[in-house]
């Protein structure tokens, strides 16, 4: 079944969509056959399938519970018109005539706010997104999209928003998450730009959860121009390989230039330990370097340590 309606008038424009009916998944329960086949170019042969069941083989029966499925989805768009206008004046010049009347000025429609809606529901999973942007006294865009379901590893939610602001300079911020089950992530920057300074903030970070792994991330970058132009970052890892092998790594670095010289400098530091074999083992390992430039000299340095051990091999 198919709805559509659709409308203008001088406040907005919006169009809307929906379909809802049913799916007939029957043909999942037909019986496969696959003969034996050799791979190309290879003595590697495939084995023989032979009247096997997609839904009832691969889950599909238990997940989905039947073979009719019912589903409703919906989409809608809107557009609401901005009664502001910009003004663009247009110079005219007549030298050896005279024009009764002419346009001075050319009026351009400020840009409105924009939203679109999408849902889609069934027995097995609901999706929903909204995504909207809107000119305001700020420019700011939006999205949010999500799903929810009996299965946990089939539910997410990641959300977006990023503004422009134009008071005194220009200042973009942009702000992202994702949740899951097995993935969370969160992304956050600030780029700002003004008459003596330009500035930058970057900071991400995630975590992972999966049986054979957990592993937390996070970076993070800033600089800026206020006294001389520096920059700054630093990232953290750490992670388990499901206890066979558990470690860090820190990483962090620096930036300074003027005109008269440049300066850098890095360090890393990481660990491991885990067992294999019965065997346990651990390692470290530190690295630090910097390097100083002028137009009279250049200084650098290098410095790097390490150490390892397995359990009666050596030490």
């Amino acid at each position: 079944h198919l709805n559509f309606s659709a409308g203008n008038n001088e406040n907005s424009i919006e169009a809307h969509i929906g379909i809802n009916g049913e799916a007939n998944l029957d043909f999942l329960n037909i019986p496969l056959t696959i003969p034996e086949m050799t791979l190309p170019y290879t003595t590697l042969t495939t084995p023989l399938v032979k009247d096997f069941s997609l839904w009832e083989k691969t889950g599909l029966k238990d997940f989905l519970k039947t073979t009719k499925q019912s589903f409703d989805l919906s989409v809608k768009a809107q557009y609401k018109k901005n009664k502001d206008e910009h003004i663009i004046p247009i110079p005219f010049y007549a030298k050896d005539f005279q024009v009764l009347s002419t346009p001075n000025d050319i009026f351009i429609p400020a840009m409105g706010n924009i939203t679109y809606d999408f849902s889609f529901k069934s027995g097995i999973i609901t999706l929903n997104t909204n995504v909207g942007l809107y000119n305001q006294s700020d420019i700011v865009a939006y999205f949010l999209t999500s799903s929810s379901s009996v299965t946990d590893a089939l539910q997410y939610k990641l959300e977006g928003t990023s503004s422009l602001t134009r008071k005194r300079g220009l200042k973009l911020a942009t702000a992202l998450s994702l949740s899951n089950k097995f993935v969370e992530g969160n992304h956050d920057s600030t780029f700002s730009l003004t008459k003596k300074n330009m500035e930058a903030s970057v900071t991400t970070s995630a975590e992972v959860q999966i049986p054979i792994l957990r592993m937390k991330f996070k970076q993070e970058l800033n600089g800026n121009t206020k006294s001389k132009p520096t920059v700054s970052s630093s990232i953290e890892l750490t992670y388990d390989l499901n206890s066979t092998a558990t470690g860090t790594i820190n990483h962090k670095l620096n930036l300074e230039s003027l005109t008269s010289y440049f300066y850098i400098e890095s360090s890393t530091k990481g660990d491991i330990k885990g067992s294999v074999l019965s065997l346990e083992y651990s390692g470290t390992i530190a690295s630090e370097a910097s390097t100083y430039l002028n137009s009279k000299s250049t200084r650098s340095s290098v410095k790097l340590q390490g150490a390892s051990k397995v359990d009666g091999i050596w030490n």
